[in-house]
């Protein structure tokens, strides 16, 4: 059996809905997402699979949809989508008064667009906004980016084993894992 991880590291914030302790504001962090993949045999190259195109169709959509987001779930973006877009333009409006001009949006998936494993980019007043249809929690995000790895890179040869999220680096790590079933 082979083995591969690989991973990638994107910043952005979140808020955890009901949080007893201080997660209920909303904080950021640089996040380390990670998934491991497995292979009984090599492809004609020689690998599990190809790190360039691991990070093409699973760890670069993860950095697009989440890169200097705020990521909610969906009650509470349904519930803050207004005040959202209240802040969204004082806080957009402040590039014009800097830069004398609005800019260019940060990338990520447009409104119209698929997202990545059911979530997606909205954009109240052109402030970046990754929805889940969860609560994004360590955990929930590592069992959803083990489902995106298995719909974007898993197939019949190529076995995805786990998804590993850290949102603590310093001054120790703290991770959430999700191995995913047999």
């Amino acid at each position: 059996m082979y083995r591969v991880t690989d991973g990638i590291f994107i910043h952005f914030a979140h808020h955890v809905r009901g949080h007893l302790g201080p997660c209920i504001s909303l904080h950021g962090h640089t996040w380390l997402f990670q998934v491991t993949l497995e292979a009984k045999t090599l492809d004609h190259q020689g690998f599990v699979i190809d790190f360039d195109v691991l990070h093409d169709r699973l760890l670069t959509p993860c950095h697009r949809l989440l890169d200097h987001s705020l990521a909610l779930g969906q009650e509470s973006f349904d519930e803050s989508r207004e005040a959202l877009a209240n802040l969204g333009s004082i806080l957009f409006a402040s590039r014009e008064k800097v830069q004398g001009t609005q800019g260019e949006r940060q990338p990520g998936f447009g409104e119209d667009e698929r997202g990545l494993a059911g979530a997606r980019n909205h954009w109240p007043a052109n402030i970046k906004v990754a929805v889940f249809p969860f609560t994004p929690t360590s955990e929930r995000l590592a069992e959803w980016l083990a489902a995106a790895a298995a719909e974007t890179v898993g197939d019949e040869r190529v076995r995805v084993v786990s998804a590993r999220v850290v949102e603590t680096l310093h001054p120790t790590e703290s991770a959430a894992e999700y191995f995913v079933p047999r």
